[in-house]
């Protein structure tokens, strides 16, 4: 039943991405003075892992300990878990400032790397990158990398311990207690530096203990002659089908799916080639239900099949060591506590209380005060805090001010400081031009303008002359149609309900032929060349998704659930077709006199209430610390909606990948509409709009450690890098 409920229902942030560890800009996990660098910490090349060890482990002695070593000379400044590249690294920095370290190491270093199989070329990427603490690492097969690092850390003369198994870990005065195989090693800081490797997938079934049964391949020729079964579908088990091959081997590739659709386009192209040459036996959509010294029984379905064989290679991935970390008291991202409850529920409250309070004010005779516009709780004329509209609003001189006013100079705070930080934190030239353009627009467009510039220019002006019609006379509040078209701002197409101010009627007409040419003729022009970069570079909502929610974006739920809930925004879409007709004329005139007054209420209040204020407002920034930044835009979104259908139709923009894709997941990961990227990458097939939400952020390519993606046009030949 759960296996059924897990095909049926995926929506999900950890559908396609490895579950990582809760730590730090430090890498400071949550239990204080532990660190976890490495493949556990999102660092899955051997460089950059490498250097996120030497990094962290130099912040921990320089700022943390003050670069000071304890007076107790059995206490260590820092343990080192794991002789990985992460632990190896942050030991030669702690070597090179005179701490006092100890790498604690279960089997022998690199003992992840020496598994590979012998002869597997192992490349120094990315290449712009230096390794740290003078340590050699060039393009090289499994045994040369290994031999020459051993010479290395024996020239260097680090100290690594081993072999010694780490089993629990407890707090003492000092710092930890760090119970091994071998004794309690005292330690004032913990660096966790193991690796992503916990326990190995298993058959589960009967004679999966014997000796032929091997979940790592060393040597294909081990195997020649000798009749091999590979289990699993990925880039391991194809590699290790087609090197078995190559090395003499009587191979059968068997693979629980009916499709082999997880391969790299080069593995995939290889293995369908040793297929067709009979090389390789594929029996797709097959499953071991025994293992025997001579045979393998699979089964398909109801029926089974026997195949001699002498070995048997599995590689369905493995497991992280939960219940070790749990052992350690760590806990993994996204894991929820009351602590994170809490917080997500004071986030959705207090964006409640922002969007009920930026909704504006109106007068109330009864109450003699101004009051909240859509008079909800906490804020209404008889609420304990009902006295705060009325205290928003405010005579600037040039024209009075609410509580919309003070929301959209706090929105636009947000937006500033916030994208600020993330044009610190993204260093490639086009995500500081999106972000540059993004705080440009909110401040410009959508505040700037409409808030401060045509309200001064036709207060001081007068109501005449250029000025006035210029910045749009009493209706001031139509250059948000320009940032914010129709159908996201149905009032673009729709004018106020009084023409009160002389020349009115020309102001009115040609705000909406403006506001209909950006809806009707930018829009789609803007989409031919960029798909719907408008929501990443441009649009408001997406402004605070960006900056604020960039924090939370690696939280957008993911799998076939979550891709069909992006109907909504296509529901929403057709939903305010109607509604700005009925707004604009009395549909139903003919049927009773006073249509035109029930139904223009119903239409735009209901509409307002429900798609501009509670999905496009509370509800799309509430969900930002629980499903990602971009709830609202993709799911309710009418403007993105829209963008869509155009650009499934004609839009250019497409990302591409090439062959070098290592299967990190990052890619998919920060992701904030949920795109499995990586599936993308790994196929390389064009991601665009003819079958996702893309907004063409380009985080994807920016996160990317291998420099896969790249911002293309549809038709372009694919990129190929030659090793």
């Amino acid at each position: 039943m759960t296996d059924i409920l897990k095909v049926s229902f995926e929506f999900s942030p950890k559908i396609g991405v490895r579950d990582l560890p809760q730590i730090d800009g430090h890498h400071q996990s949550n239990v204080p003075g532990l660190y976890v660098v490495g493949d556990l910490a999102d660092a899955p090349i051997i460089k950059v892992a490498l250097n996120q060890g030497h990094e962290v482990a130099e912040h921990i002695f320089k700022s943390v300990l003050s670069g000071t070593s304890s007076t107790d000379a059995d206490v260590l400044d820092v343990a080192i878990i794991g002789a990985g590249p992460a632990g190896i690294g942050a030991g030669l920095a702690l070597s090179d400032l005179g701490a006092r370290y100890a790498i604690l190491e279960k089997e022998q270093p690199f003992a992840t790397i020496q598994n590979f199989p012998r002869s597997k070329l192992i490349f120094s990427e990315p290449r712009s990158i230096q390794s740290r603490g003078n340590f050699w690492f060039e393009d090289a097969r499994t045994e040369v990398l290994v031999e020459r690092w051993e010479q290395a850390l024996e020239a260097r003369e680090l100290e690594i311990r081993q072999p010694c198994e780490v089993t629990g870990l407890s707090r003492a005065s000092h710092g930890f207690d760090v119970q091994t195989s071998t004794g309690v090693i005292k330690a004032r800081k913990v660096m966790l530096a193991t690796g992503r490797r916990g326990t190995v997938n298993r058959l589960r079934c009967d004679g999966e203990d014997l000796d032929k049964v091997r979940y790592t391949l060393k040597d294909p020729q081990e195997h020649r002659e000798r009749r091999v079964l590979v289990v699993g579908g990925g880039d391991s088990a194809v590699e290790a089908a087609c090197d078995c091959a190559d090395a003499g081997a009587e191979v059968t590739l068997s693979y629980r799916k009916e499709e082999l659709s997880r391969p790299k386009a080069k593995n995939k192209e290889r293995i369908e080639r040793y297929i067709a040459e009979g090389k390789v036996r594929a029996e797709l959509g097959t499953e071991p239900a025994s293992v025997s010294e001579d045979a393998v029984v699979l089964r398909r379905g109801e029926e089974e099949l026997s195949v001699a064989n002498d070995d048997v290679l599995v590689f369905i991935g493995t497991k992280l060591p939960y219940a070790f970390l749990r052992k350690l008291g760590i806990r993994m991202q996204g894991e929820m506590s009351p602590g994170r409850a809490l917080w997500i529920a004071a986030f959705a409250a207090i964006t409640w209380c922002f969007y009920v309070l930026k909704s504006g004010t109106q007068f109330s005779e009864e109450a003699g005060m101004y009051v909240s516009k859509k008079q909800l709780f906490p804020f209404a004329a008889d609420h304990v805090l009902g006295w705060i509209p009325d205290f928003l609003h405010v005579d600037l001189g040039f024209r009075m001010v609410d509580g919309a006013f003070w929301g959209t100079v706090i929105y636009s705070l947000l937006i500033l400081g916030f994208g600020v930080r993330a044009y610190r934190k993204y260093p490639q030239a086009v995500q500081k031009k999106r972000y540059l353009s993004l705080i440009a627009f909110q401040w410009l467009f959508l505040f700037g303008i409409p808030e401060l510039l045509a309200p001064f220019v036709i207060s001081t002006f007068g109501e005449s002359g250029w000025a006035w019609q210029l910045f749009g006379g009493d209706r001031a509040w139509k250059f948000y149609g320009l940032s914010v078209p129709w159908p996201l701002n149905i009032w673009a197409l729709i004018d106020a309900p009084s023409w009160t101010a002389t020349g009115s009627t020309r102001v009115v007409i040609g705000w909406l032929l403006t506001c209909a040419f950006v809806s009707f003729v930018a829009i789609p022009l803007f989409v031919r060349k960029h798909g719907e970069r408008f929501c990443s570079w441009m649009c408001g909502c997406g402004g605070l998704a960006e900056t604020l929610g960039d924090f939370w974006r690696h939280l957008a739920p993911r799998g076939r659930t979550a891709m069909s809930a992006e109907m909504a925004g296509r529901v929403v879409l057709l939903c305010a077709i109607p509604v700005t007709l009925l707004i604009l004329n009395d549909a139903w005139g003919f049927v009773q006199s006073d249509a035109l007054s029930s139904t223009k209420v119903f239409a735009e209040k209901w509409y307002g209430l429900t798609v501009d204020f509670m999905l496009a407002s509370v509800v799309g920034v509430a969900l930002y610390p629980y499903l990602g930044n971009r709830v609202w835009c993709r799911f309710f979104c009418p403007l993105r909606a829209y963008m869509e259908l155009l650009a499934r139709k004609f839009a250019r923009i497409t990302i591409k990948s090439n062959d070098k894709c290592i299967g990190c997941g990052e890619c998919t990961r920060f992701c904030q509409m949920g795109i499995d990227v990586q599936s993308y990458a790994q196929r390389q097939r064009d991601l665009d709009n003819s079958d996702s939400a893309c907004i063409q952020c380009g985080i994807c390519i920016q996160v990317c450690p291998m420099e896969v993606l790249s911002i293309g046009e549809r038709g372009e030949v694919r990129l190929t890098i030659e090793a």
